[in-house]
């Protein structure tokens, strides 16, 4: 029995020294809750600066996570959120590892732009690990908008249309709100309307004729 446990010593000690395995990383940029705002929820930003948006670190490097919500601008006037993060990673990062996002509103225009990079990366699987670091930023304005343009080879995705930008070791996604305000009936629905208030006129106007002419009786 002793010489069995002095065998698993040398084992224990090995599996207490091996680096855990990297924990994914996660942004989501939500601009389609209340309006005038946004809200930006990180987690699991474990090395380096942890995550910084707008000069201002919101989680320090750690499994933890923040959720913080910002100005969304104002009408004609448009903001830019800058946000930088640093994660473990445990191989080389995938492609693409940039873009410009620009959504589109359904009465034309733009409602929102975001870009974003990947640096570093690497690592191999067990350790040691990479250290990738995700920059970018987030222009928006308030409805109604029309002041912002698609930079050009922007990739257009409609409003309240989620667009993921995961990588290794890490998931991510923005959505931008619906404009509301410019939305108008779509012509099927005109149409139907029109026919609904067509049989209701005529029902009325059998209905007073036969009125009339049972008065008359």
């Amino acid at each position: 029995m002793k010489l069995l446990l002095m065998s698993c010593l040398p084992l224990a000690a090995i599996l207490f020294v091996v680096p855990r395995p990297a924990v994914a990383a996660s942004l989501t940029i939500n601009d389609a809750t209340v309006d005038g705002s946004i809200i930006f929820n990180v987690g699991q930003f474990d090395t380096g600066i942890g995550f910084i948006l707008d000069g201002t670190t919101i989680l320090a490097p750690s499994l933890g996570s923040a959720s913080v919500t910002v100005s969304e601008g104002t009408a004609g006037i448009p903001i830019t959120h800058t946000f930088t993060g640093q994660f473990q990673t445990s191989g080389a990062l995938s492609l693409p590892t940039s873009g410009t996002i620009a959504f589109t509103e359904a009465g034309g225009g733009i409602s929102d732009i975001l870009t974003f990079s990947y640096t570093g990366g690497g690592g191999t699987p067990g350790g040691p690990f990479g250290t990738a670091t995700l920059t970018g930023t987030f222009v928006s304005d308030l409805e109604p908008g029309g002041s912002l343009v698609a930079p050009p080879g922007a990739t257009l995705v409609s409003e309240g249309t989620p667009f993921t930008f995961d990588n290794v070791n890490i998931t991510a996604s923005a959505v931008s709100d619906v404009d509301t305000v410019t939305a108008v009936p779509e012509p099927s629905g005109l149409l139907l309307f029109g026919t609904v208030l067509a049989v209701l006129g005529f029902a009325f106007r059998r209905r007073r004729s036969a009125t009339q002419t049972d008065g008359s009786c």
